[in-house]
């Protein structure tokens, strides 16, 4: 089974275009509602959408804006820039990490977080979103990928009452 945005993101990436290129298309198709929403009708004649999209898209994007339009795949173009996003992060060495914490972490610590996340990942930067969380009353949540080292105090009282609740 094939993943279709991730299809279109690999094309995308093996076209090997300035990152500009990309970021107009992205800005045009995750900006306007009233350009998607023309690229998939079926009122539209295919014609007229090839036109609209050689005036308004870079040149070096046209023919890939024209093949997701002509298959009716523009309506996943959110998921495959997402993904088109993760292959640029793992070509520059670059991991995605959500650091979420009670008590904000002062910049040597976050410094110290990064390198300790990019040596463990084997990566040369890491990428980390700070999200306040009060909810987890002490500790904090690191999740790198499908890793997640919970350390929080909502965590552990979760924990310990399910233990004592099975005695």
């Amino acid at each position: 089974m094939t993943n279709l945005p991730d299809n279109y993101a690999r094309v995308l990436f093996d076209l090997n275009l300035e990152s500009e290129q990309v970021q107009q298309a992205r800005e045009l198709l995750e900006g306007s509602e009233e350009l998607k929403e023309a690229l998939v009708s079926p009122i539209i004649t295919k014609a007229d959408k090839r036109r609209v999209i050689d005036r308004l898209f870079p040149e070096a994007m046209r023919n890939f804006v024209k093949a997701m339009s002509d298959n009716g795949d523009i309506g996943i173009a959110k998921d495959m820039f997402g993904a088109y996003d993760a292959l640029i992060r793992e070509r520059d060495g670059v991991v995605r990490a959500t650091f979420t914490y009670v008590t904000a972490p002062d910049e040597a610590q976050i410094e110290k977080l990064k390198n300790k996340i990019a040596k463990d990942h084997g990566k040369q930067s890491v990428e980390l979103h700070l999200v306040e969380d009060q909810s987890l009353i002490g500790g904090f949540i690191l999740t790198v990928g499908d890793y997640v080292l919970d350390q929080s105090v909502k965590t552990s009282v979760q924990k310990l009452r399910r233990h004592f609740a099975e005695r």
